[in-house]
């Protein structure tokens, strides 16, 4: 049904100002990124951290793109952080521009409103330079039409050979109808190619001082000669001549081989209007996240500076309240208890250093970092199929950042919760003092913890913040705001009491608190003081893993 452009770009823009939700196809979504994954690139985030930080309700409060393809474009840049700053800032130029004229923003908009087809998700499948899929038996093609051809002619001659034609006609239908709905699967991306070429030609055409726009033209005369020979596959023939045509002479067959070849061939040019067409689909949806949420712009300075935010926020979090952080030198200890905000600023920060460097955007008033890469170990899970406990699953985690750490030191930005819960108290409070200590002169270090014995263990390397609770007979209240210092509070069996608890429990449970808090107070022998048992730890760890 024919639209008008004035209709379609209203529906157009009230969908950019408000995108409707929509449950993406994440194996569709992902198809791009798993082609090019491979490729070098300064980073790809690790299905641990994506998981992590809630990637995939990330990408859909940021998806307002368009078309499939800038979907894939968009999941890519996700998951492909850059350190580039000249990128980000080109990224953010393009970004203003389309936020701030709707002219521009229309003509893009309508433009990619040409390629919204399903089908356009296999597009992806073109960019490799790897041929399409062979057909069984396609070499045989050629043989067999040009044996119906020369029998049906000499036939003329010798009608004996009209023989071989009825023969040669039914075994070429019957090699048709075989090889019909793999020949369909197959110029699935290719009946897009017409589509994608549209698209990138309008963009073209509108002359958008945009990087990725500026070489279209050559790919896009490249990608006609495809077209001629894609467009048979779409042709209609409601006298069926045709149709009978290319079952018997195997028109199909013979012309998708041609295909295979060509798309080969022009793979780069492909890719070129693939990607610069998908780049104008995400700035588009980075400047709707913008005009939704309250965002800045980053900036990047020198390691020296250390990692500043300012109002930093989550997303996600209906309502989240902002705080603020400065990561200079030590490492950064959070205490608290549960529910009081620990995990959800830890994965603000890593949601901002992420969007930093990738979409040149950040939910926060202020951001300022060096560029780093992003490792967390957050949301860990036993392993059934492969007969991994939790702790095996964590120490194998670990074990990974730290190789990761010795090969690029000060290169990364380590978010962890709650290490080595999978274990015993002493061993796990031993465990996370060595390996703390050991990732701290090697890399920014945020960890969250409910021991607080750590702070003591870590006081040279780490500074100590905390989230913490009021609880009262009626209620408890979150403030969610981080404060200095350790947490000097515990709060987790009144929350008991508050939920309502067996009272007998309750008070179990606080006699027992109260005598394991006596057992554990240290012997005249030992430290006495939480600076004096800090320095036996840093006299062995700290100062050993900042001079190796």
């Amino acid at each position: 049904m024919w639209t008008s452009s004035r209709t379609r770009l209203r529906r157009l823009e009230a969908a950019w100002h408000q995108p409707p939700a929509r449950s993406p196809y994440f194996s569709l979504v992902a198809r791009y990124y798993d082609h090019v994954q491979h490729e070098p690139a300064y980073q790809r985030l690790p299905d641990q951290t994506w998981a992590d930080l809630n990637g995939e309700l990330l990408f859909g409060l940021l998806d307002a793109t368009v078309s499939p393809v800038g979907q894939q474009c968009l999941y890519h840049r996700l998951r492909s952080p850059l350190a580039d700053e000249a990128a980000l800032q080109e990224f953010d130029a393009a970004t203003t521009l389309l936020a701030q004229q709707p002219v521009a923003r229309g003509q893009a908009l309508l433009a990619l409103d040409q390629l919204t087809a399903h089908e356009a998700y296999y597009l992806a499948d073109l960019l490799s330079g790897q041929p399409l899929p062979t057909l069984p038996g396609a070499r045989f093609a050629p043989l067999l039409a040009l044996g119906l051809l020369a029998t049906l002619l000499g036939g003329f001659w010798l009608p004996g050979l009209w023989v071989g034609t009825l023969v040669l006609a039914l075994t070429n239908a019957v090699f048709h109808f075989w090889q019909l709905k793999r020949i369909r699967n197959c110029v699935r991306p290719l009946l897009q190619l017409g589509r994608l070429r549209r698209a990138g030609q309008a963009l073209h055409r509108a002359a958008l001082p945009l990087r990725p726009l500026q070489p279209l033209a050559a790919p896009l005369a490249r990608l006609r000669a495809i077209m001629w020979q894609v467009a048979f596959f779409q042709v209609e023939d409601n006298l069926l001549v045709l149709s009978l045509l290319r079952m018997f002479l195997l028109l199909d067959v013979l012309l998708y081989a041609r295909c295979r070849v060509a798309v080969q061939q022009q793979a780069p040019a492909i890719r070129t209007v693939f990607e610069a067409v998908g780049y104008v689909d995400c700035a588009l949806a980075v400047a709707s996240f913008r005009q939704r949420h309250a965002t800045c712009v980053p900036h990047f300075g020198p390691a020296a500076e250390g990692i500043q935010l300012h109002a930093a926020y989550h997303p996600l979090v209906p309502g989240c309240v902002p705080n603020d952080l400065t990561l200079a030198g030590p490492g950064v200890l959070l205490t608290g208890s549960n529910m009081a905000g620990k995990t959800t600023f830890i994965r603000t920060l890593g949601v901002n250093a992420l969007l930093a460097q990738t979409i040149a955007t950040c939910p926060a008033a202020a951001y300022r970092a060096p560029f780093c890469r992003v490792l967390t170990s957050l949301s860990l899970a036993d392993s059934l199929p492969t007969g991994k406990s939790y702790y095996l699953v964590e120490a194998e985690t670990m074990r990974q950042l730290l190789l990761a750490c010795d090969a690029a030191p000060g290169g990364y930005l380590l978010l962890l919760d709650e290490l080595f819960k999978g274990t015993n108290t002493q061993e796990r409070i031993a465990a996370n003092q060595a390996v703390l200590a050991y990732l701290q002169p090697r890399s920014w270090v945020v960890a969250a913890t409910h021991d607080g014995e750590l702070g003591a263990l870590l006081q040279a390397c780490f500074v100590e913040y905390h989230f913490c609770e009021t609880v009262t007979a009626e209620d408890w209240h979150f403030d969610y705001r981080l404060k200095a210092g350790p947490l000097t509070t515990r709060n987790a069996i009144r929350l008991l009491a508050r939920l309502h608890y067996p009272a007998q429990v309750v008070a179990a449970a606080q006699a027992l608190s109260a005598t394991l808090a006596a057992r554990a107070q240290p012997s005249s022998a030992q430290p006495t003081t939480p600076g004096e048992l800090g320095s036996v730890a840093d006299s062995t760890s700290c100062e050993e893993n900042s001079s190796g």
